[in-house]
C-alpha cells in the first residue's frame, strides 16, 4: 500500500483523458512570441520553414483568443486565427479535447481531434492538433490520419519562444 502511494506522489504528469479547458489556463499563452514554422513535405508542396512572430490576445468573449501569425518574409501572408473554447470546455474550435496534461515543468499539453479532409491524398482524415504551452515556449503540431490508415502523418510544427511586443501589437 505504501509503495502505491509513493508511486502516485511521484507521478510527473497530471493527465486527463478527454479533459476540459478553462480560459484562465491560456493566460500564459497571451503576448508575443517569435519562432519557426515548419511545414512538412507533401504530395502537393515541398517542405519549408519560415520565421514568424505570433501575437496572442484575448478577445471580448473570455472563451475566445485571437492569434496573429506575422511572417517576416512576406507580410502580405499574415494570418489571423481565432481559437474558441466551447462553453463546456470540451472543444477548441471544432476539435474535441482528447487529452490534457500538465507536466512537472509547467507545460500544458492539449490534444484535439476532429474529422477533416486531406487534400494531398483526397481522402477523409482525422486531424489531430497538439498545443504545448508554457511561460517559456509554445509548440503546435498538426497531424492527419488518413481513412483506412494506421499511421499519423506530420503536416505542421510551430515552435515559439516569448518575445517583446512592439508598440503596434
Amino acid at each position: 500500500m505504501i509503495s502505491v502511494l509513493i508511486l502516485l506522489a511521484c507521478r510527473p504528469l497530471t493527465a486527463q483523458k478527454g479533459g476540459t479547458i478553462l480560459p484562465g489556463e491560456f493566460k500564459k499563452w497571451l503576448g508575443c512570441w517569435s519562432g519557426i514554422q515548419n511545414y512538412n513535405g507533401t504530395i502537393i508542396r515541398k517542405p519549408f520553414s519560415t520565421k514568424a512572430e505570433l501575437v496572442v490576445k484575448q478577445l471580448a468573449s473570455p472563451n475566445s483568443f485571437q492569434i496573429l501569425h506575422i511572417y517576416t518574409r512576406d507580410p502580405n501572408e499574415n494570418v489571423a486565427d481565432t481559437i474558441t473554447i466551447s462553453k463546456d470546455g470540451r472543444k477548441l474550435n471544432r476539435g474535441v479535447i482528447k487529452s490534457k496534461r500538465l507536466n512537472k515543468d509547467g507545460v500544458l499539453e492539449i490534444v484535439t481531434e476532429e474529422p477533416g479532409f486531406d487534400h494531398d491524398y483526397s481522402k477523409n482524415a482525422i486531424v489531430r492538433r497538439t498545443y504545448s504551452i508554457s511561460k517559456n515556449s509554445y509548440r503546435y503540431t498538426r497531424q492527419v490520419l488518413l481513412q483506412g490508415q494506421a499511421d499519423w502523418l506530420d503536416r505542421e510544427e510551430f515552435n515559439y519562444a516569448p518575445a517583446q511586443c512592439g508598440e503596434d501589437k
